[in-house]
């Protein structure tokens, strides 16, 4: 599989969607990961502050207070890192203008931290959850990291269902527990 060639695909089919559709198809996301009891379990969430082409899951912070929220961010070192934030319209533009949380007012919080994941893609596997990311491995790394748990965090893969295709996953891509689009689990 040759993976550039796989996001190239997979950006188009995003672009592909419409600004209504993507809302609906967020909202109906939501509405699964509501239901979710691994989810509702969940004291600790760590999520993603959605690029135009990612589902939007920010009504579940809303809808959820009394969970701990941490949202994603790339240091200037090229790593991941998690801050705890309980509300998104709080973050500001970073890099390339995608929003991160505030570092003045967010906390770091470590991969041990986190009970539930919330993984964005560009593509996933929905019989074998292998995740496509953008190719700079910024997931693998924190998520092989969160993994050393006693008892691991529940790594979900958020997407709409057309960004799911077969993938052949290398050895330190980590697979997610299971996948969610707006069709539901897989």
């Amino acid at each position: 599989m040759d993976k550039r060639l796989a996001r190239r695909e997979f950006f188009a089919r995003i672009r592909s969607l419409t600004l209504e559709e993507r809302a609906g198809y967020s909202a109906l996301v939501c509405e699964f990961l509501k239901q979710d009891q691994a989810f509702l379990d969940a004291g600790f969430v760590f999520s993603f502050l959605s690029l135009p082409g990612e589902p939007d899951l920010s009504p579940l912070v809303s809808a959820f207070p009394e969970k701990r929220w941490a949202f994603s961010r790339v240091t200037s070192e090229g790593t991941l890192a998690f801050h705890e934030m309980s509300d998104p319209s709080e973050a500001l533009p970073g890099d390339h203008g995608i929003r991160e949380p505030d570092l003045a007012k967010h906390r770091e919080v470590g991969p041990l931290d986190a009970d539930y994941f919330l993984v964005p893609g560009v593509g996933f596997d929905p019989v074998s959850h292998a995740r496509l990311g953008r190719g700079r491995g910024h997931y693998d790394r924190y998520l092989s990291l969160a993994r050393e748990r006693t008892v691991p965090a529940t790594l979900v893969g958020v997407a709409f269902s057309t960004q799911f295709l077969t993938i052949e996953p290398e050895p330190h891509d980590i697979p997610m527990d299971r996948v969610i689009s707006e069709l539901g689990w897989s």
